[in-house]
């Protein structure tokens, strides 16, 4: 017999049926006593091969979060549930691979890694311990290490935030300036041309004369000078932009500041709409 002390009954009743449902048949040597779960036999394959990996999946999806949750508050300060949540989901993609550009991280294979060395080395036979006791020591630098993933995702959610303001600005900007084009026609492939409703190429020189650099004086965001300041400048009413690479940043940045006035098509559409002009 040996038993697993919890300091939260909470904790304890969660595992207790985490384990039932793995193994049914484990009522015959399992109970359940408030912050307390007793286990009736040493059976190492029942330990090994439900205790265990319950154990392991319940520290991923419970502890992890509850730890994360506390280091957001306690240590980052940031209070707000809706905050937290959006800090969570970003860091949630991290972790599963999902955002490979953020330099620096350490594989998330490791961390699995840690966790399974750790909980093999320590659970190698049945033993009587206390559950908190076993994270907050056992576990102290696999979850140091997780505190790394944590910092990339506020920061990553910062930006999201400044990118979001940003884009407010532009928009609110965009809404208060007279259109001086009822229709506008941009192309990217290479780099961004500007075209008027009849396809007529418009230089360089002719879209520094649309804009109103007064306007961006006061932001505190770079406002690039080549394709978003002559477009919010000019403030067309409708804007096509052809491009088959839609997922270049600035194309998107233009469609979430224009929103219902972009037209997205693709690169071969505008030779076929200018061959109809000519």
């Amino acid at each position: 017999m040996f038993e697993i002390s919890f300091r939260n009954e909470s904790d304890a009743t969660a595992i207790y049926m985490n384990v039932l449902e793995k193994n049914p048949e484990s009522d015959s040597i399992l109970s359940l006593h408030k912050e307390k779960i007793v286990v009736e036999s040493k059976d190492v394959h029942f330990y090994r091969n439900t205790i265990v990996p319950v154990l392991k999946y319940y520290i991923h999806r419970t502890k992890e979060k509850e730890w994360i949750l506390s280091v957001l508050e306690n240590t980052f300060y940031y209070k707000e549930e809706e905050e937290q949540e959006q800090i969570l989901c970003i860091l949630q993609s991290i972790l599963l691979g999902e955002r490979s550009d953020i330099p620096n991280l350490p594989a998330v294979e490791q961390r699995d890694a840690q966790l399974e060395s750790v909980m093999q080395s320590f659970f190698q036979k049945p033993i009587s311990f206390s559950f908190d006791s076993f994270i907050t020591f056992r576990l102290k630098e696999y979850f140091e290490g997780l505190q790394v993933f944590v910092e990339a995702a506020i920061d990553e959610y910062k930006l999201e935030q400044e990118y979001q303001s940003f884009v407010h600005q532009l928009r609110e900007l965009l809404t208060t300036t007279d259109s001086k084009l009822d229709e506008l026609h941009l192309v990217y492939q290479y780099q961004f041309d500007f075209y008027d409703k009849s396809f007529s190429h418009i230089p360089k020189n002719q879209l520094i004369k649309f804009m109103n650099r007064t306007h961006f004086n006061n932001y505190s965001y770079y406002i690039d000078s080549v394709v978003l300041a002559p477009l919010v400048s000019i403030a067309p009413k409708k804007l096509f932009l052809y491009t088959d690479n839609t997922e270049h940043q600035l194309v998107e940045t233009i469609r979430n500041i224009f929103e219902e006035r972009a037209v997205v098509l693709p690169f071969h559409y505008f030779g076929q709409n200018k061959s109809k002009i000519d």
